[in-house]
């Protein structure tokens, strides 16, 4: 799905997205949110860190997908 119906969707359910196309996504999480943090990035094993700098190539990727915070976890 596009970025903005991920991030829709996320906030609707408290979810996290993640792009399916990049190997990296596979341990990094983006957590929309409209706090003073913005975008929280979360890297398994790791702690939460405020804000996120997308590329373009990330923000016209057609393959984002929302997953909860367990979901990513075991993804």
């Amino acid at each position: 799905m596009l970025i903005h119906e991920a991030v829709k969707k996320a906030l609707e359910e408290d979810g996290w997205i993640v792009r399916e196309g990049l190997e990296i996504f596979k341990h990094l999480a983006i957590k929309p949110t409209n706090t003073g943090f913005n975008c929280i990035v979360k890297m398994k094993l790791e702690r939460e860190a405020p804000c996120w700098n997308p590329s373009a190539e990330d923000l016209m990727a057609d393959d984002w997908m929302v997953l909860s915070k367990d979901d990513f976890l075991r993804y």
